[in-house]
């Protein structure tokens, strides 16, 4: 549903508004219904599109950073991942700033993470059978974009100064100091936060709805001026998050780590240093957990552990290994079943004979 203009027009008439105040309000209007972005015009009707009193939006945008919770989850390669997640009363309105405004920019091509129909299979299907994939990473990607970066992101959108500050506050915070102070007993987890609690101004939070999206439109010009690259040069580029991958057949077409780095560095951002890898072929070349040296396909080492999982949920029953295994587990069969759907999601082929074994396992042993 657009822009209803004419309605908007009778309205500000009766209100006895000016013609050069409608003239203005529907050039703003038409830029962003142009787009296909809800029209905004302040904080009082930024309230009510949210369904909110203004008194309680004001209240949420002053104080963003006390509305979310600080946790730890244990990451697979091991260790702790930090992880801050909103509170209901700010995650619906940034879910709706998500579904309403984010979820309607187009994004590039290169992009294939965050953006409806790009996945990790589209991302590697991008590099597949080249002979050299380099592969680099962005340090603390969500927290490295601040909040100034979000807002004059939302003003590029269109929308005007105190619109663009309001979902600007609404979609990054930063530590607060109470909440921090609470984790002194938890001091594993405490020390996770101590780098973000030294920041002044708040950053995208990696928990938000809206991270994912922002990031991706903050990275634009950053996407745009490796994609020129890239088609100077004739190598592939996509990123997916905080994963750059670049390809080519030839090595002197890559483009070099130190102009890589370059770009990143001017766009606000770092190189993950230890993370940079170059893979040759013959190797093992490995891009966003598929192998695309030759065709993309699932690593070897993903579909056995299907198959053992499989073997002995067929000779202990369902329930009994996924207990045996993790006591307290209650979504085994649904766990099992979400990594054959992702075998199936690249080779169907190999993916149906998993499923015929799947469907001989008795899950009420």
């Amino acid at each position: 549903m657009g822009f209803p203009r004419n309605d908007f027009v009778k309205e500000a008439k009766s209100q006895g508004h000016t013609d050069d105040f409608i003239a203005e309000a529907l050039a703003y209007a038409e830029v962003l219904d142009a787009k296909g972005l809800p029209v905004i015009f302040d904080r009082r009707h930024l309230a009510f599109m949210l369904n909110v009193e203004p008194a309680h939006l004001y209240m949420l945008v002053d104080r963003a950073s006390r509305f979310y919770k600080y946790f730890a989850i244990k990451k697979h390669s091991g260790g702790l991942r930090r992880i801050m997640a909103p509170y209901q009363e700010l995650r619906r309105p940034q879910e709706w700033i998500k579904e309403y405004i984010l979820d309607k920019i187009e994004q590039p091509k290169c992009v294939t993470a965050f953006a409806k129909g790009r996945n990790t299979i589209g991302n590697a299907k991008m590099h597949e059978g080249k002979k050299f994939v380099l592969k680099v990473d962005i340090k603390s990607f969500f927290e490295s974009i601040n909040v100034t970066q979000v807002y004059k992101a939302f003003m590029r959108m269109g929308y005007e100064k105190s619109v663009a500050s309001c979902l600007a506050s609404l979609t990054t915070a930063k530590i607060d100091a109470y909440k921090y102070d609470e984790l002194e007993d938890q001091p594993e987890v405490q020390k996770l936060f101590d780098e973000l609690n030294e920041r002044y101004y708040p950053f995208l939070i990696q928990g938000a709805p809206t991270s994912p999206a922002l990031a991706n439109i903050v990275c634009y010009r950053m996407d745009r001026r490796m994609m020129g690259l890239a088609n100077k040069h004739g190598f592939n580029y996509t990123r997916y998050a905080d994963d750059m991958t670049f390809s080519a057949d030839e090595l002197d077409n890559l483009p070099k780590v130190g102009m890589i780095r370059k770009i990143v560095e001017s766009e606000g951002f770092r190189l993950n240093e230890e993370k940079t890898e170059l893979l040759h072929e013959g190797n093992r070349q490995i891009v966003t957990g598929l192998l695309v040296d030759g065709h993309v396909r699932v690593p070897g080492t993903y579909k056995k552990n299907i198959m053992r999982h499989i073997h002995f949920c067929q000779r202990y029953g369902g329930r009994g290994h996924f207990h045996r295994i993790a006591p307290g587990m209650a979504f085994g069969k649904e766990w099992l079943e979400g990594r054959i759907r992702y075998v199936h999601s690249v080779e169907p082929d190999t993916a149906k004979k998993m499923w015929a074994e799947f469907e001989k396992i008795d899950w009420m042993m």
